[in-house]
């Protein structure tokens, strides 16, 4: 895999075999791409048969473009990944937070954890937060340039109530949430993370840790995201706390096991995106070297319960986007988005509905418009290109030749 930087002179033209844009459910076959610097100048049907000059030239290009000859792969969108939580590695919890102490090691871990997550395709990463601001760390390394990528949208600190669930996202608050919000703002954070209710449980079929927020309270934490700008992504589960989530009209429920379908039809008809996070309780339904037999069963009777919502929500019109919690135990950075798609696909999604939640909704949801998206005209150069058609197999994601992407300007 080559990944290419788009710095604000560089003039390219990618010949692709296939084109997925990311809202049409076909491919579009034998394109060019113009483009220039970090955006999509032309798509133009690409003329038979030519050497690389000529196409340049011939197609409105300028001489000293530089060519990409990508007419055996598929080009598409990058990926958006929704959920992240980079202040962790996905192996060994307490390990990782002991490192929170040690700068040099967390710059490290971070740059490592984001090359992984690049090479799967990965342009664009929300991050869920963590109590040390590791997130808005990743952030700010990416934007300096000491990182090609992938662009980290930072959560800093959820609001939490002390005493609950998430000490290692936030400090949590007992009644101050104005003063609370007042520092999240002050650190510049790109979206405010809440949580709503705690964890499902593994040993216990259906039962979920308590309500964090009254619905006023969560009303009031809205509205001063509102008057901020910000985006409001609300972890909750159980039925209770995403309904009181979607009437106080946050943006996303983060995760969401447990959902019915009458609450389903609510984020539909309210237009509330809901990113599942099937993996890291589906990696643990192999564990049993850490999980008895009976929690075994509560486990993949859990995720598969996830399954069948999503294919609910598809059916209802949710919008649905992509997000893996990784950096959660048995997570990897990277790695766990094609096992997140794999289960989407299990869901019985069509691969078109699922790399559209992927690529177009992802990005949507993340607020990552200007660095993500369809692949149009005008539109920010983030791109893949895979051996394979991911319309039939959605495991040539694995197989990737080219990232392209937006330098910082």
């Amino acid at each position: 895999m080559k990944i290419i930087v788009l710095r604000p002179r560089d003039s390219w033209v990618i010949r692709a075999g296939n084109l997925f844009t990311g809202k049409d459910k076909s491919l579009k076959q034998n394109v060019l791409l113009h483009l220039q610097g970090g955006v999509i100048e032309k798509i133009l049907p690409a003329p038979a048969g030519e050497e690389p000059e000529q196409i340049s030239a011939g197609a409105g290009g300028r001489r000293g473009w530089k060519f990409l000859d990508c007419s055996k792969l598929t080009v598409l969108p990058g990926l958006v990944d929704c959920h992240v939580h980079l202040a962790l590695d996905g192996v060994d919890f307490q390990r990782a937070r002991q490192q929170w102490d040690e700068p040099a090691r967390v710059r490290e871990q971070v740059a490592q954890h984001l090359a992984q997550t690049l090479a799967a395709g990965v342009l664009f990463v929300r991050d869920g937060g963590d109590r040390a601001g590791v997130g808005l760390l990743a952030r700010e390394m990416v934007k300096s340039d000491v990182l090609p990528g992938p662009v980290v949208a930072a959560s800093g600190c959820a609001l939490r109530k002390s005493g609950l669930y998430g000490r290692f996202l936030g400090p949590g608050v007992n009644g101050d949430l104005a003063g609370a919000f007042r520092r999240l703002a002050a650190a510049g954070v790109d979206q405010l993370k809440v949580l709503v209710s705690g964890i499902v449980s593994f040993r216990e079929y259906g039962r979920v840790g308590p309500l964090q927020f009254s619905p006023e309270e969560l009303n009031f934490v809205v509205a001063l995201a509102r008057q901020a700008g910000l985006k409001v992504m609300a972890h909750a589960n159980s039925d209770a706390a995403v309904t009181i989530a979607v009437r106080a009209g946050v943006d996303s429920i983060e995760h969401g096991y447990l959902m019915s379908r009458t609450t389903l039809k609510m984020l539909a008809r309210q237009g509330v995106a809901w990113v599942p996070t099937v993996v890291p309780v589906a990696v643990q339904a192999n564990r049993s070297d850490l999980y008895s037999r009976e929690q075994l069963t509560v486990i993949e009777k859990t995720y598969r319960r996830q399954l069948e919502a999503i294919a609910e929500a598809a059916e209802l019109g949710v919008t649905l986007g992509v997000g893996t919690d990784a950096g959660s135990p048995g997570v990897s950075h990277g790695a766990g988005y094609l096992q997140e798609l794999r289960l989407y696909r299990r869901a019985g999604l069509e691969p078109a509905a699922i790399l559209a939640a992927a690529t177009v909704a992802g990005a949507k949801i993340a607020g990552a418009g200007q660095w993500a998206g369809p692949v149009e005209e005008g539109r920010p150069a983030g791109l893949l290109a895979v051996k394979g058609n991911p319309l039939e197999d959605l495991d040539v994601l694995g197989e990737i030749e080219y990232v392209i992407l937006p330098g910082p300007e």
